[in-house]
């Protein structure tokens, strides 16, 4: 997976966009609610017995006659994890590609701004991943790991989580969500105090396939197959179940709080960037 560079100076003006900020552990280019020694002055309270005293305004102990500190913002990084579908439903018409640039996007824009970063490919388990990433130094790294990500077959959401430990301010699932009950299961990947971004990755030819007559059809992840006779009205017919299956994902999502976006296949990257911008999407601009 290669970007050139001049998409990269495209990238590295963005920032993964956290609503519910969640400061991480190591310092960073974000405010934190907790104070720390950035130059971004919040006010004074009162000393208390330890304090540095370097920090101990003496103009204001000249006119109060009382000893007061300086205090300033923390800047902490923001800890982001993007876990990327790479189950058997994703080889059709090339979701498995759009959603594996797209979060080769979102951990670039994240290693770019120091945050640090998990990652996951998975499908009914956890196949490839890297943990604790950061610098724009990994950036090779991460690209290399996501081009080299297996395959797998059925779809178990629970894989897609931040390993055992991490508390990430941010969880991102790159996802065309077909496996049974995956969109309800997307709750329970939410940081406690964090966002998630759903980002629902569809082909074209899933809502209008190429098929017509006495056919058979093999379910991608499970291996089961159903004859059928394929005519207009039963396309019609699912056409009408697939949208209003895509369109309660998306009701789910904003009923739980999440975000979601839909992603055509079709899309080229730089417009995908574009709508990660939008109201919804993972990225604003610094």
């Amino acid at each position: 997976m290669r970007f050139d560079e001049t998409f990269f100076r495209t990238l590295d003006s963005l920032v993964l966009l956290a609503r519910r900020l969640q400061g991480g552990r190591l310092p960073g280019e974000r405010p934190s609610p907790r104070p720390g020694s950035s130059l971004d002055f919040r006010g004074f309270r009162a000393y208390t017995p330890g304090d540095d005293l370097r920090s101990v305004d003496w103009n204001v102990f000249a006119r109060l006659g009382r000893l007061h500190v300086k205090e300033f913002a923390a800047e902490r990084d923001l800890e982001a994890h993007i876990a990327v579908d790479v189950s058997a439903s994703m080889d059709f018409h090339g979701k498995r590609d759009q959603a594996l640039a797209v979060a080769a996007v979102l951990g670039t824009v994240a290693l770019s701004r120091g945050d640090t970063l998990s990652w996951c490919a998975f499908a009914e388990a956890r196949l490839a991943g890297g943990t604790r990433m950061r610098g724009k130094g990994r950036r090779a790294e991460l690209l290399r790991g996501l081009e080299e990500a297996g395959r797998g077959r059925g779809t178990a959401l629970a894989a897609a989580g931040p390993p055992a430990g991490e508390t990430p301010g941010l969880v991102v699932v790159v996802s065309d969500f077909c496996g049974p009950g995956a969109d309800g299961l997307l709750r329970t990947l939410r940081p406690r105090t964090g966002d998630l971004v759903a980002l629902h990755v569809v082909a074209p030819e899933e809502m209008h396939p190429a098929v017509s007559g006495r056919v058979r059809l093999r379910d991608a992840e499970t291996g089961g197959e159903v004859e059928i006779d394929v005519d207009a009205a039963a396309l019609e017919r699912y056409r009408e179940a697939l949208a209003a299956r895509w369109d309660g994902i998306r009701a789910r999502c904003a009923a739980q709080g999440l975000s979601y976006l839909r992603i055509l296949t079709s899309t080229p990257l730089p417009d995908i960037v574009v709508s990660l911008l939008r109201p919804g999407g993972a990225l604003a601009r610094r």
